[in-house]
C-alpha cells in the first residue's frame, strides 16, 4: 500500500501535468489570426476588407454601414477554425482613397496600425 506522502506527490504531479497541458493549449489557442486595427490617419475608415492572400478577391466589407473614426480601433476575429496564415488587407478613407497592404501574417500579429504619411499615402505598423 502506498503512503499517504507518495499520493499527495502523485496528485500534485497530476495537477502540474493538467496545467502545463492547459497551458499549451491556451498557447495554441493564441495563434488565431484576430488582431486589433488602430486608425491614426487622421480620416475615418468608410471600408475594411480582409481576405486570404491566396483569394482572387475581396470578401465583404467587415464595416457594413458603420465606418471606424479617427483614434478608434476595432477588433477583428475570426473563426477558430480558420488556418490560413497569409491575409491581404484593404482600407477606404473617407476620401474615397484605397489603401492595401498585403501577405500579412496574422498569426504573428496582434496590432495593426495605419497612419497618414501627409502625402496621401498611410504607413502601416504592426506588432
Amino acid at each position: 500500500m502506498k503512503s499517504p506522502k507518495s499520493i499527495r506527490a502523485m496528485i500534485a504531479f497530476s495537477m502540474v501535468i493538467a496545467l502545463a497541458s492547459l497551458s499549451s493549449a491556451s498557447f495554441a489557442q493564441q495563434g488565431k489570426q484576430n488582431f486589433t486595427l488602430i486608425n491614426k490617419s487622421g480620416q475615418a475608415i468608410q471600408e475594411l476588407y480582409v481576405s486570404k492572400a491566396s483569394a482572387d478577391d475581396w470578401e465583404e466589407d467587415i464595416l457594413g454601414k458603420d465606418t471606424l473614426p479617427n483614434g478608434e480601433s476595432l477588433e477583428i476575429t475570426f473563426s477558430p477554425k480558420e488556418r490560413a496564415a497569409k491575409w491581404d488587407v484593404r482600407i477606404i478613407d473617407d476620401k474615397g482613397k484605397e489603401h492595401k497592404y498585403f501577405n500579412l501574417n496574422l498569426l504573428e500579429i496582434s496590432e495593426i496600425t495605419v497612419r497618414n504619411n501627409g502625402d496621401g499615402t498611410w504607413h502601416w505598423n504592426w506588432k
